[in-house]
């Protein structure tokens, strides 16, 4: 089933915008448990897949790796001004090979 562009990129804004959220909550409200690099790894890769899949080109691709990865620190610096929430390197690291694992999958996909 082949999607509208504007469902593409309602699905990445929708993705995004969940991401800023949870990621900005106090932590009493969201509980990663054990996995919490491998979530934050997971919710990048799928970002960045939605993302590639929404403008459907390989284009810029090294623009749109520095552009999710720069929200992933963002969200990551404005933690410390959430009570209970730390920045944490890991995090940023975790997020940025989830991104990197998500060009990976566009890039076997796009080339088959």
């Amino acid at each position: 089933m082949k999607l509208t562009k504007n469902l593409r990129r309602f699905i990445f804004l929708t993705i995004l915008i969940s991401i800023g959220v949870l990621s900005l909550l106090p932590p009493e409200e969201v509980e990663l448990g054990d996995s919490d690099k491998l979530s934050h790894c997971i919710a990048y890769l799928v970002l960045m897949v939605s993302f590639g899949y929404w403008k459907g080109d390989f284009q810029d691709t090294w623009r749109r790796i520095f552009v999710i990865i720069s929200y992933g620190v963002l969200l990551e610096f404005l933690q410390g001004f959430v009570p209970g929430r730390v920045p944490s390197l890991y995090d940023g690291i975790a997020n940025s090979i989830g991104v990197l694992m998500g060009v990976g999958i566009l890039w076997v996909y796009t080339n088959k």
